[in-house]
């Protein structure tokens, strides 16, 4: 099997200026609204689907064979990596909840099969509303939260430009549907290369501050090889039989690829839009079960409530980032995205349903942090796990709905090897127990 190894290679020409952000705590659902200071600064949303800790990056004592990512590596060398961010353990609930700041239970977004209601305000939207003709903005690449053949809903929404594909993933990655708001072609250039060349295209036509929300869908299945000038190892085969054989290899191919074209579109900026820009780029859920690697397992990872379905990478770099190659332990939750990009921008709201700006982290490590974080899955057609978890910083509850329950101390049992249900609680532990049920109530 190829040996994919961390790489920290430099691409510091590529990112000027970077500055971080900070959370505060949970309490309920709330439209308050903090006006930020107007800003020029453009986002980069990067959306990857399917990659969890095991598959990259630095998480304490996750030391599963890695994908060569010099680009995210560089990203997080200057910059922020969070290692305590939340999100569901199924793609869909997970971008439902960054694109509006709210958990699934309140929108019904739930499981992969789930679509978010038309009327929900999503952060672009909202952006316009906020602050009206300042930010032009993008969604590129793969949507997953509308019916597959609802082709105009990213633009009935609030996306004024939409081009990729409606539905969870694509039977090929060199053969597929491109819809480009709301009509469709056949496209055969390689899914994470369109969408970069997409992203290029429409940066360049931009006057105004831009709001890139680019979502690839490397590394779902299926397995393949990345075009060869894209990876490390020319001599890979193509053949199925090989990627069945090791199936690890080439997914660990296609985050190397991505990579690569990352750090291609990043530069094709120009000096002035990358003193500008903040780059945000994280997991949407955890690794498939077919490629997971220890400390996770196949049953622990995506489609779970377990750490390896629901802490995923999180880097954050650019304009204002003032913390460099970081590692933050604050406690981040998908909804929290929302926010955060509204702060970014000037858009207000540090504070808005069930979403918290962590912007005060990229130059504060003492900003204020969450009390906990929370996830769910329910409507799962891809797994009998559904539920939800709490964690605060040291303990975690998991609960199905079956009536299965889950304790684990995280800050020394961060795998979720030992559950304390099985034992006598401690006095300590007892107490944490209790305050993780009173914030599930107090989640209304």
């Amino acid at each position: 099997m190829l040996k994919y190894k961390k790489s920290f290679l430099s691409l510091a020409s590529l990112l000027i200026g970077l500055s971080l952000l900070s959370c505060k705590k949970t309490g309920k659902a709330s439209d308050k609204e903090i006006v930020a200071n107007p800003s020029s600064t453009n986002i980069v949303f990067i959306v990857v689907d399917d990659m969890g800790w095991d598959a990259f990056g630095k998480y304490p004592n996750a030391n599963g064979v890695k994908a060569i990512t010099p680009t995210l590596d560089s990203l997080a060398k200057s910059g922020i990596t969070f290692t305590n961010f939340w999100v569901n353990p199924e793609c869909a609930p997970t971008r439902a909840a960054m694109i509006t700041g709210k958990q699934g239970f309140r929108t019904g977004v739930g499981a992969a099969a789930s679509q978010l209601p038309i009327n929900e305000t999503i952060i672009q939207k909202y952006i316009d509303t906020k602050k009206p003709n300042t930010y032009a903005s993008a969604v590129i690449g793969k949507w997953h939260i509308s019916k597959a053949n609802d082709l105009s809903s990213p633009n009935d929404m609030g996306v004024p430009y939409f081009s990729g594909f409606m539905s969870g993933g694509v039977s090929d990655y060199y053969n597929w549907t491109e819809n480009t708001n709301g009509v469709q072609k056949n496209v055969t250039t390689y899914t994470t290369t369109q969408f970069v060349n997409e992203s290029v295209s429409w940066v360049k036509q931009q006057s105004k501050p831009f709001f890139l929300w680019l979502a690839f869908n490397a590394p779902h299945t299926p397995f393949h090889r990345p075009p060869l000038d894209l990876i490390t190892d020319k001599t890979l085969s193509n053949s199925q039989s090989a990627i069945d054989a090791d199936r690890l290899t080439y997914y660990l191919a296609a985050i190397e690829a991505m990579d690569k074209e990352i750090g291609r579109f990043i530069s094709s900026l120009t000096t002035t839009q990358k003193e500008n820009t903040i780059f945000i780029v994280l997991g949407d859920n955890g690794t498939p079960g077919q490629v997971a690697q220890q400390p996770f397992s196949s049953t622990r990872v995506k489609s779970t409530l377990y750490q390896g379905g629901v802490n995923t990478p999180l880097i954050i770099s650019g304009k204002d980032v003032t913390r460099k190659n970081v590692t933050e332990s604050a406690l981040v939750q998908a909804p929290d995205m929302f926010a955060t990009i509204a702060d970014i921008v000037g858009a207000g709201s540090e504070d808005y349903q069930d979403s918290k700006s962590i912007k005060p982290f990229f130059t504060n490590a003492s900003a204020t942090k969450r009390d906990f974080v929370y996830s769910e899955l329910f409507g799962s057609v891809l797994s009998n796990n559904d539920g939800y978890t709490l964690r605060n910083n040291n303990y975690k509850l998991i609960h199905l709905d079956n009536g299965t329950e889950y304790f684990y101390k995280t800050s020394t049992d961060p795998f979720e090897q030992q559950n304390l249900l099985a034992t006598t609680l401690s006095t300590e532990a007892q107490q944490n127990l209790d305050a993780l049920r009173q914030a599930k109530i107090a989640l209304k």
